[in-house]
């Protein structure tokens, strides 16, 4: 008998056997969205070949009329790439507070906005990109004008590795500039960082031609006579305070172990020191070559990042219908993506073809319009829930996580022709009976080392506004003094308008960031409803009028009181109160205006027809003041 038996095999676990992942099917959705970041990339890199063609062009142009050698424009077309490069940096930052804009807090004081403003990620990352680009064409720029006064080094007997004081000035006035016009982009200067989305649609190569043109005049020419005064200004600086307190400080005080041997000359009088005047030429060349590049790529961008895509070339690759592809990409949840379904929704609504295939659609519930409907109100209703959420303060930031609910229905199981998604939610009764909410909190009386206090503080208060009131009065009598003061009280009525026009679109950006998508799905509702009196044979826009009808007033009641909220809150800023209140008075009366269009053209077609729905007594009321009106 042989020792060696046969052993059963063990049994593989199927726990442990490495299975084959079947990878889940991707949905329509997710290839939507995907196909529109695919159009929008080749847009894009279309936009950058033409920015380095134009880098390209106007540093070879500029080189050549500023030394008149032509063997300098081979190597200009090579120093183009490291400057393409920091400008693309510089583009990337800039088209992502258009397609994810800041919601930056409100702020009551000064020092709170700079802060604010300046220190955070998106503002510290710009400014770092200005920073590169102005580095990188300042250099190109002095490397390829090829001259000793322009060189990297500067040797001494001392070292021959130290630099060039005048590059080094040159550069660094050049990056002062740059950061001085990143942060008047920050500041909101101009709104030039604000996404602007098209009203109607153009010729692409139109809608470029006219984004250059519109900001070619007055913003150009800011920057073009901040450039000319900066470029005479630096030469008085450099004589009177860099070279006679600024060198000599950092090179004994801050800097003296590490960089004096390459700095070590700068403070000192030599033949080699540039002078004043020298510097002013080839600085305003300097500063005018990085302007002129920069100046078209910015202005160029907007038309790439926020046109109408090509929906015919989506409809062809899909197996979705149109109608049917556009309710899909309706279910988004990004803001950016939402316009561009929003934009050709609102195109095709008023193509009769494109109606008629929602109006005849006989499918089983829901069928094309309800369907589209209950999307449209959905996103609607996202709106709503902005405009009606609280203002984060200074005090208590926003916060990326919202509260769950675990109790709260699926959007998409209310019935659509109850505005159920736009009712507020019912809260709690006040314990608070009704006296004590007219006559306010019970006060105590202070004690009287406490009141006497106060009294000498407020006669005190007044002695010092008396005082001040003489003084004031006599520089008044004086005609320069009364001019001085003049100018003084306009720059600081000025100042405080600003800060209150900064506080308001701070305010709206958090809770009225997303109305223009509100504003075109308004309008989608609008233009459905008039033309299915004589389109829709089935009645499918009468079902659903009524909660389209409640869902604007509901949203034009969330904006009065987004108003009338903001406008309270404004007291804060004191003198600044009037500029907020005049900002957020502006803008918003804009979106109720939009809203209640909308209805009186509803109105105004269907006519007495209205009168067979039943709504709620306050929106029956508010539709009626509306018409009325």
């Amino acid at each position: 008998m042989s020792l060696i038996q046969a052993q059963p095999l063990p049994q593989r676990d199927s726990t442990n056997a490495p299975s084959r992942t079947t990878s889940a099917p991707v949905s329509p959705l997710v290839k939507i969205e995907k196909q529109y970041r695919a159009f929008l990339s080749k847009r894009y890199i279309s936009f950058a070949w033409r920015s380095g063609i134009w880098i390209t062009s106007i540093l070879s142009s500029s080189i050549f009329l500023y030394t008149g050698s032509f063997g300098k424009i081979p190597l200009a077309i090579l120093f183009s790439l490291p400057v393409f490069v920091s400008l693309a940096l510089l583009l990337r930052v800039r088209k992502s507070y258009i397609t994810q804009p800041p919601k930056p807090i409100p702020r009551s004081t000064i020092s709170g906005l700079i802060i604010s403003s300046i220190w955070n990620e998106r503002s510290i990352t710009l400014l770092f990109t200005y920073a590169v680009y102005s580095l990188t064409i300042s250099n190109v720029w002095c490397t390829l004008v090829g001259t000793d006064k322009l060189a990297l080094f500067n040797p001494t007997t001392r070292n021959k590795l130290a630099l060039n004081e005048r590059r080094i000035v040159l550069c660094s006035s050049n990056l002062i500039l740059f950061l001085f016009l990143g942060s008047k982009d920050i500041f909101g200067v101009g709104d030039k960082l604000r996404p602007t989305w098209p009203q109607k649609k153009i010729p692409f190569a139109r809608a470029v031609q006219n984004s250059i043109f519109d900001n070619l005049t007055f913003d150009t020419s800011n920057s073009l006579s901040t450039t000319l005064i900066w470029s005479t200004l630096v030469p008085f600086a450099y004589k009177l305070v860099l070279r006679s307190y600024v060198w000599k400080w950092v090179n004994w005080r801050i800097w003296a172990l590490f960089f004096r041997p390459f700095i070590g000359s700068f403070a000192r009088p030599s033949t080699r020191a540039p002078g004043a005047w020298s510097l002013a030429p080839q600085l305003l060349v300097l500063d005018l070559v990085a302007l002129i590049i920069l100046q078209l790529p910015v202005k160029a961008m907007m038309p790439y990042v926020t046109q109408p895509l090509n929906f015919d070339a989506f409809y062809k690759k899909s197996p979705l219908t149109p109608e049917r592809y556009l309710i899909t990409a309706l279910k988004s949840q990004d803001p950016y993506y939402l316009q561009f379904t929003l934009m050709e929704l609102l195109r095709i609504s008023h193509i009769p073809s494109h109606r008629k295939a929602l109006f005849s659609d006989v499918s089983k519930s829901p069928n094309l319009i309800i369907e589209l409907w209950q999307e449209l109100l959905l996103q609607l209703g996202q709106v709503n829930v902005s405009l009606s959420s609280a203002i984060p303060s200074q005090d208590s930031p926003p916060t990326s996580s919202t509260p769950s609910r675990p109790n709260a229905p699926d959007p998409r199981s209310i019935p659509i022709r109850q505005a159920d998604i736009f009712r507020p939610i019912t809260k709690k009764q006040s314990t608070y009976g009704l006296k004590e909410v007219l006559d306010g909190p019970i006060k105590s009386i202070p004690p009287a080392p406490i009141a006497k206090a106060t009294e000498v503080t407020n006669l005190a208060v007044s002695k010092i506004e008396q005082v001040q009131s003489q003084v004031v009065g006599k520089i008044e009598t004086t005609p320069i003094g009364e001019t001085v003061l003049k100018e003084t009280r306009g720059w600081k009525k000025g100042f405080y308008e600003w800060i209150g026009q900064d506080w308001a679109k701070r305010g709206l950006k958090n809770n009225a960031k997303d109305w223009l998508l509100a504003q075109r799905i308004i309008e989608i509702m609008t233009t459905l409803a008039i033309a299915s009196i004589e389109e829709d044979t089935y009645g499918y826009i009468q079902q659903v009028l009524p909660a389209s009808l409640e869902a604007i007033v509901r949203l034009r009641s969330s904006i009065m009181s987004l108003e009338a909220r903001l406008s309270y809150q404004a007291g804060i800023l004191g003198q600044g109160r009037e500029g907020a209140i005049r900002e957020v008075g502006t803008e918003l009366s804009i979106a109720r205006g939009a809203c209640e269009n909308a209805i009186r053209r509803i109105g105004e077609k269907f006519g007495p027809t209205l009168g067979a729905f039943r709504f709620a007594p306050s929106i029956a009321q508010a539709l009626g003041n509306i018409c009325k009106s």
